[in-house]
This record gives structure tokens, C-alpha cells and sequence, in this order.
């Protein structure tokens, strides 16, 4: 019983999307929330006053974690309902899965790039790294999903030429004597 690989990786997608989008703070968060801008306060001001500000540095981390969750649901799409995948396909989707995982791991350096000089607890720094991990969980499942499939080698069709009947001769009746 095989299970579709998008209802194995859109749950982890959606929680990392979900994340993304609303900050993944509540409201109930909100007295916490006040005062941490007022300790970040200082830092975010001099942020300002050297250029730069951590969103402005996640900018490049988010675009790459949207770019691998984009790659990931057109994987799922392609895969959908194949139980088998030549060798040339399979090398393919493989790729792919390697390039996710490339282009993670480049999202998460830069993300400590950052962190190392802006605070790493902040809430934006909190968001992008849940949003790598669900996409490391959905890269996963992608990969999982790849090795079960069956990899068969492509037997190349021939055309063979059909032979003609032979016509077949009809059976020598006897006459009918009365």
C-alpha cells in the first residue's frame, strides 16, 4: 500500500508556509513579544545605522526555502502515482533531490551567517529556521518516497514486423452424391 508522496510532504510544507506567512507568534504572545522589541530595540537601531536589518538578511534564506518548497511540490506532482522509474528517471528526480538538499544546506549557512551577527532568538530568526527544518522533512519524505520506487530498465520496444497469415487453403470438400 503505496501512500502519495504529497500527503506525506504537504503537511510539513503547510506548517512551514503557515509559519512563514504569520510570524508564528499569537496574539496571547503579545506581552512577550513588547518586551522583546524593547531589548532588541538597541540592536535594531544599530542594525539600521550599519545598513542592514536581520529582514533584510533573511530575505535571501526565505527566497531559497519558497524556491525548495516550489521544487519539492512539482517532485511530489511528477512522483504522484509512479510505482516504477527507469534509470534515466530515476537519475533525474535524484538530482533533483540533491539539489534541494544543496540549496538547504547553502539557506542554512546563511542563516547562521546571520545569527552570528544578529540576534539568533528573534522571532523572524525562529521563522526561517522552523520554515528549513519542515522543508528538510519534506526533502526527506521526498527521498524516502524516491527509494521505494521500483527501478526497472528500460527495455527498448522493437518493432517486429508482423507476418502475414498465410492464407489458408480450403479443405477439398467431397462432392455430394445423391
Amino acid at each position: 500500500m503505496k501512500k502519495s508522496l504529497f500527503k506525506f510532504t504537504a503537511p510539513a510544507l503547510a506548517v512551514g508556509l503557515a509559519l512563514s506567512a504569520h510570524g508564528g507568534v499569537s496574539a496571547a504572545d503579545n506581552k512577550a513579544e513588547k518586551a522583546e522589541a524593547k531589548e532588541n530595540k538597541a540592536k535594531v537601531s544599530q542594525s539600521f545605522k550599519k545598513g542592514s536589518d536581520v529582514s533584510h538578511r533573511l530575505a535571501p534564506v526565505e527566497k531559497k526555502v519558497f524556491t525548495v518548497n516550489d521544487i519539492l511540490v512539482e517532485l511530489g506532482i511528477e512522483l504522484e502515482g509512479k510505482e516504477a522509474l527507469t534509470i534515466e528517471e530515476f537519475a533525474y528526480y535524484q538530482e533533483q533531490v540533491d539539489s534541494v538538499f544543496g540549496k538547504l544546506g547553502a539557506a542554512t549557512n546563511q542563516l547562521e551567517a546571520v545569527t552570528k551577527k544578529f540576534d539568533d532568538n528573534s522571532a523572524e530568526v525562529i521563522e526561517v529556521e522552523v520554515s528549513i527544518s519542515s522543508a528538510y522533512a519534506a526533502a526527506q519524505l521526498t527521498q524516502e518516497y524516491l527509494n521505494s520506487l521500483e527501478v526497472v530498465e528500460e527495455v527498448p520496444e522493437v518493432d517486429v514486423p508482423e507476418t502475414p497469415e498465410e492464407p489458408t487453403e480450403p479443405e477439398p470438400t467431397e462432392p455430394v452424391t445423391p
